[in-house]
């Protein structure tokens, strides 16, 4: 395809022209520009909204996540001494048997 050369006064022809027919459809049918600008604020608006949600979401996430790591590690530690305690346990009473023996 042979690429078209458009001069500079062609294309400010053309932009002129579609600003005019722009500007005049919109005179001639006022309900459908005020249709079109109220659908274009809504889109926008929906769009704000869901942006919105999404950030409100990812942060809820890492909130959560964070918690989640802490309950781990308290638990991971609860285990631990649990543990701890659990081996002891048979430690003493063999202790005291030997005590009582002697």
């Amino acid at each position: 395809m042979a690429r078209k050369n458009i001069t500079v006064a062609r294309a400010v022809a053309e932009s002129v022209t579609e600003a005019v027919t722009t500007t005049i459809d919109a005179l001639a049918h006022p309900a459908t520009t005020m249709a079109q600008a109220r659908d274009a604020i809504l889109r926008a608006t929906r769009k704000a909204a869901t942006s919105a949600t999404r950030q409100a979401t990812t942060a809820k996430r890492k909130v959560a996540a964070k918690k989640r790591v802490v309950k781990r590690a308290a638990k991971k530690a609860r285990r631990k001494v649990a543990a701890k305690k659990g081996a002891a346990k048979p430690a003493i009473k063999k202790a005291a048997k030997k005590v009582r023996r002697r």
